[in-house]
């Protein structure tokens, strides 16, 4: 399966991304896929290989790039529990610095890109993401109802309240009980 390196316009400058998707020459349902807080690595490059395999058009972008390009901050081979709290230090400020403004501007170039790819099917597509990459996915989901018609949210900080705390809104209260329906 093909892995295209590309540069997708955005309001803020141009977003480094890869797109895999099966190499028949026909058109696939989109999926835009969202990082976690780590960014673009192989495990990413592996995942998005896995869904294209199944006949999906897949595109990754750097969420960072506002920062530079992937990868933005070096990361070891295995990201242990001895390695996390460095690893953090560095990432906390560029997550902190994607605002919810930035995550819908974003989106709405991204999702402009994906479904003008000539290798893309018409009609909606999915978004997917893993942990902040869920949220980002559940909040580009919710803002584009007419151009999403799957999302799934991966150990993503959503809860049945909305966004628990996150980068781009303040924390949410959970003590409220639920009402029985």
């Amino acid at each position: 399966m093909p892995i295209k390196t590309l540069q997708i316009p955005t309001a803020d400058g141009q977003a480094d991304a890869f797109a895999t998707f099966p190499d028949r020459g026909e058109q696939h349902p989109g999926v835009l896929m969202y990082a976690d807080g780590f960014g673009i690595r192989p495990v990413l490059r592996e995942m998005a290989r896995e869904l294209a395999g199944h006949g999906y058009y897949v595109l990754v972008p750097n969420l960072f790039y506002r920062h530079g390009t992937a990868p933005v901050v070096e990361l070891p081979e295995h990201i242990g529990e001895e390695a996390r709290p460095a690893i953090f230090a560095q990432l906390m400020p560029l997550i902190e610095a994607h605002t919810a403004e930035r995550v819908l501007s974003d989106a709405d170039a991204y999702l402009r890109f994906l479904t003008a790819q000539p290798e893309v099917g018409a009609g909606p597509v999915a978004v997917t993401g893993y942990c902040i990459g869920g949220l980002l996915a559940m909040r580009t989901a919710a803002a584009h109802p007419a151009q999403v018609a799957a999302v799934a949210a991966f150990h993503g900080p959503v809860g049945a309240t909305g966004p628990a705390s996150s980068p781009s809104s303040p924390p949410r209260s959970t003590s409220a009980t639920p009402k029985a329906t």
